[in-house]
Order: structure tokens, then sequence, then C-alpha cells
């Protein structure tokens, strides 16, 4: 069957952006155009915030931090006071709605539903499982829907009892229904069998075997960098262009850095390419900061340590960032006279490059070439990942990172041979703060660890990955009947 002509529609909260789905989704639409021949033309985005593009069509209902699913969120756990059934049933109709317009209007063939298993969609998974039912009833088979699943509810320890009314919307999250499900690690399919089995599927194995695929985070190289010497003592990164060389003035940093008498030849830029969230753990961040500080101390050398986040915050409705300046504020009473410097970038950083007025502002994807053209070195010290895609953006732009070893880094990404500086179980120790200084001082062994996994990156998660496994599995949604 050619699948490039037919018409995809595409669902989530965000497109466009720079959160991990959003990023993925932009990552498949590449593969989609670049390696399966689908036209850009025949991709159409559903959401409730888009970036500038073609075929996109937005509505509030879908938007993951609305007031309706900020009341799910909290009361997901909580005991029900009689509002929350008539709340979710009433906002899944509207969206249904939308979705059977938006799927006439475009004549779409196949709709992609990313992350419809993580309660912060509730309702679109609730509208799509509605908007299917009421087509299977009629015997009608068109469109087809695929799942992209990056996270469930049961993946997360806040999730784990729902309250009943909650619990009785649970088979549509992202429901049995489905024609297909795109995972994005080996973990995932067996957690997506007890879904099924609970729910009364009984073609389990054939479904399995023909309607499912594990397809990775991915992220191609942009920069030509197999032509550089990497036997070079030089520090080497990718090519940088006028835009970016203010990112550090706008950002504070560096009026920061020379009130404290430091400049930035003397700063070494710690990177955590992530958003703003507890299971981040941006404190073990903070932590190497002043270790890494103290270790420069040691060696006589005067270096200051700059951590910039350049996520947002305010996502899973927490005050995480509240927590990290206190928790900073901590440190520095504990370490008097300490040269560490704390950056929030949020608020010049978008998921594109802008002026507005007098202001500047960055792109998300940029800035780890940034922190990379500075000798600035990544942090990854998540406790749970779906996969790991800020780890990968970080890793193409040339930045060696220090992580975590989490649970799916362990079953999915240690054995393509990447070569991280790693802790286990959170827990800071010497060998990993001697190996992070040397990173940050020795730039032939920083380039050999940086060429090393660039060329694991270019070989094993490039986006070709996408289209190897996506184009047979939505030719069997098409073509391959369920006995």
């Amino acid at each position: 069957m050619d699948i490039s002509h037919l018409n995809y529609g595409i669902i989530h909260s965000l497109i466009g952006k720079n959160d991990g789905v959003s990023i993925v989704i932009d990552q498949s639409v590449n593969a989609m155009v670049k390696e399966m021949g689908i036209q850009l033309g025949n991709i159409y985005y559903l959401a409730a915030h888009s970036s500038p593009r073609f075929n996109a069509q937005t509505h509030d209902v879908f938007w993951h931090k609305n007031e309706v699913h900020s009341t799910i969120i909290r009361k997901f756990s909580q005991p029900d006071d009689g509002s929350l059934d008539a709340l979710i049933h009433e906002n899944a109709l509207l969206a249904k709605d939308i979705i059977a317009e938006f799927v006439q209007r475009n004549s779409i063939d196949i709709l992609i539903a990313h992350n419809t298993s993580h309660p912060y969609n509730f309702i679109t998974a609730v509208g799509l499982g509605y908007y299917f039912e009421s087509l299977r009833e009629q015997n009608i088979i068109w469109p087809k829907i695929l799942v992209w699943w990056h996270d469930s509810y049961f993946e997360r320890e806040q999730f784990e009892n729902p309250n009943p009314v909650i619990r009785n919307y649970l088979k549509y999250l992202p429901g049995t229904y489905v024609d297909g499900i795109v995972f994005i690690n080996s973990t995932q399919p067996s957690l997506a069998r007890k879904v099924f089995m609970k729910y009364g599927n009984n073609r389990l194995d054939e479904y399995f075997a023909d309607r499912t695929a594990i397809i990775p985070n991915t992220h191609d190289i942009t920069w030509d960098w197999r032509k550089y010497n990497w036997d070079s003592h030089e520090l080497i990164y990718p090519p940088q262009d006028i835009y970016n060389r203010s990112f550090f003035k706008n950002i504070g940093l560096t009026p920061m850095l020379e009130s404290a008498g430091f400049t930035m030849t003397e700063t070494v830029v710690l990177l955590q390419h992530t958003r703003i969230v507890p299971r981040k753990k941006i404190e073990l961040a903070i932590d190497l900061a002043f270790e890494l500080e103290k270790r420069f101390h040691e060696a006589g050398l005067k270096k200051c340590i700059a951590l910039l986040i350049s996520g947002h915050s305010g996502d899973e409705q927490v005050r995480y960032k509240e927590f990290l300046i206190e928790y900073f504020r901590m440190k520095k009473e504990q370490f008097p006279g300490s040269a560490v410097f704390m950056v929030f970038g949020e608020s010049r950083i978008l998921s594109h490059r802008d002026i507005i007025v007098d202001k500047k502002y960055y792109n998300f994807f940029e800035i780890p070439a940034i922190i990379s053209s500075v000798g600035g070195i990544g942090t990854y010290f998540s406790q749970v990942e779906g996969f790991g895609n800020n780890l990968l953006e970080m890793l193409a732009a040339g930045l060696p990172v220090v992580i975590n070893k989490y649970h799916v880094f362990k079953s999915d990404l240690e054995p393509l041979g990447f070569d991280l500086p790693y802790v286990e179980e959170n827990i800071l120790d010497p060998k990993m703060i001697e190996t992070t200084f040397k990173l940050a001082t020795d730039f032939a062994y920083r380039n050999k660890v940086i060429k090393h996994n660039l060329g694991i990156l270019a070989e094993k998660l490039g986006h070709r990955v996408i289209a190897k496994q996506l184009t047979p599995l939505i030719n069997n949604i098409f073509t391959k009947g369920l006995r």
C-alpha cells in the first residue's frame, strides 16, 4: 500500500513547542516527509497551542493546563465532590465534536494521537474514545487511529490511586480500540498488555506483533561534525552565528559574573536542558555545581560555576522552581563565599527566535550548542524518563553530559555504548566529580568522548529509525486484519 498519499492528523496539547512530546512530533514529521515520501501538505495538526505552521487548528479544550485539566489532576486521587463526572463528560463531548469536524474537513485517513495514555491529556483521550465509539457503533472503520505512547498514568507514582470517577474513564487512556501503538521504550509494551487484558482484548499476541512498534526518541546531528580533527587539543563545538552572541548577556549571566569579578572564560557553564519538574532532580545539578567549584579550588584554578536551567517551569502543578531557589540559597549559606551561580533562562528562551519590542528571545533547541561553544557540560540527573529526548539534544550539540542512570537509560540507552559520567540512585561520588572536572579542563579527552557519542547517535538514533519502524506499522494498520 502506498501510504504517502494518505492524509495524517496529529493531535496533542502542544505542537512545535519545546516540550519532549512536541520535539518527537517534529522529529516524526521530519521522518515522514524526508524518509517516507509524505507531502507536508498531507499532514494536519489539532492542538491547544501551535507554533506558526500550515494546516494547524487550535482549541483550548486540548490544553493540558486549562482549568478542566487542572481540576482533573488535582482531584485524580481525591474523593469526588459530585462535580467531576459531569466536568469530564461535557468537555469530552466538546473534544469529540471538534475532532469529528477536524477529521471531516481535512479528509483525515489516520489520526496520530500523542500521549493520550497520560492524565495530562485526559479530555483529549476521552474525547477520542467517544468519537471512535460512535464510529464503530455505525460499523465505520475510517479513519484509523495510531497512539504514540510517551507516558502513562501507571508509570507515575502520583497517579497510582485514581478515585472511582477517574477509574471509570481510564479505559480511554489510551483505549483498547486503537488501531496501533508506538512505544518509546522497551518497558512499555508489557504495561500496555496489562491494560488490554484488563479491558477484554483477546487478540493480544497478534495485536502486539503486528500493530505495535518501539520507536525510541531520535536526533539527527545538524552540523558537519565528521570534518573536524578530533585529535585536537582545542575545543570543538558546532558553528555559531551572530544572533546567539548576546545570549549570555541577555539571560543575565554576564552581568552577574562581572559583578562578582569573573569573566566568561573563567566560568564553567552547566546546562540543565529540561523542564523544571521534580522528576528531573535538578537539585543534584546544584550539588554538582558546588562540588565542581570545590574541585577547581583544590586545583588552584580560578573558576566559577554557572548552572543554567533552560526549560520552563509551572508544569505538573508543583512549586518546584521555588524549591530550587530555596535549595540554592541554603547551599550558598552552607558554602559562604562560593562562586556558584544559578540562572533560569525561561524568560528569554522560546521554541523559536524572536525579537519583541527591545527584547531578544532565543531558540530552546540551539541552547546546547551555545553551551558547547564555551566548553560547558550538560546535567541530566532525571529519576524517571520515558526515553531521554533532551539528553539526545545535548549529545547532538557536542556536549558531554553527566547523568543519573534512570531505568530506561539502563534498558535502552546504556547498551548502545554512550560514554557518559554517571551516578546511580542520585548519589554524587568522587569518581564522577573527577571525570566531570576532566571534561571541563582536558579538551583532548573531552573531544574523544564527544566524538564517540556523536558516532553512536548518528549510527543508532538518527531520524531514519522512525521511518524504518513507522512505515510497516502504518501499512499493517490499513492492510493486515486481526483474526
